[in-house]
């Protein structure tokens, strides 16, 4: 059967929350790419509150994380978590047990891209991710504090940006 071409409109597809079973704290997830023969990808975008994250899991053919708002982390079996920023993106190789999700202290959403193997099995759910090792140092990734407020003077108004070393385009410099 082949895929249709059209456009599949927001208001088609519902978000639902993430089964305690998987994860740790609240998540939402939005379907993205539903899988439909020939092709085997789908992908959801995930939303995290902070604190929240997968349980330890694999996937046969790999996933691939595009970090889109937010701070998160992301930790491979056998090492330390590290920072994800928006921009980031996350290649994990087929069958490497992983786990991810947002900061203790920031939300994180992300674009979720993966495929079914070749039997269709999907993604393989381990333990749940434990306190301490969710809680063990992060390395890597932007300094995560509260974004500061720039204004411009005299305008009145506020753009929340981060501290990146980027000057700020001309029309918002006083």
């Amino acid at each position: 059967m082949a895929v249709k071409a059209g456009v599949i409109r927001a208001g088609a597809r519902t978000t639902r929350r993430g089964a305690a079973e998987t994860f740790t704290g609240v998540v939402f997830q939005d379907p993205v790419i539903t899988a439909e023969a020939p092709s085997r990808l789908g992908g959801s975008v995930v939303t995290s509150t902070p604190g929240a994250r997968t349980a330890w899991n694999s996937h046969p053919v790999g996933q691939t994380l595009f970090c889109l708002s937010g701070v998160g982390r992301i930790c491979f079996k056998g090492e330390k978590p590290q920072v994800l920023n928006a921009g980031d993106t996350v290649n994990i190789p087929p069958d490497t047990m992983h786990w991810h999700g947002a900061a203790p202290d920031r939300l994180f959403s992300h674009l979720a891209l993966s495929e079914a193997g070749e039997q269709g099995q999907g993604t393989a759910w381990g333990t749940h991710v434990s306190d301490a090792e969710y809680n063990e140092a992060a390395s890597g990734g932007l300094n995560h504090a509260k974004p500061q407020v720039l204004r411009r003077a005299g305008s009145g108004f506020g753009l929340p940006y981060r501290r990146l070393g980027l000057a700020l385009e001309p029309h918002f410099r006083s």
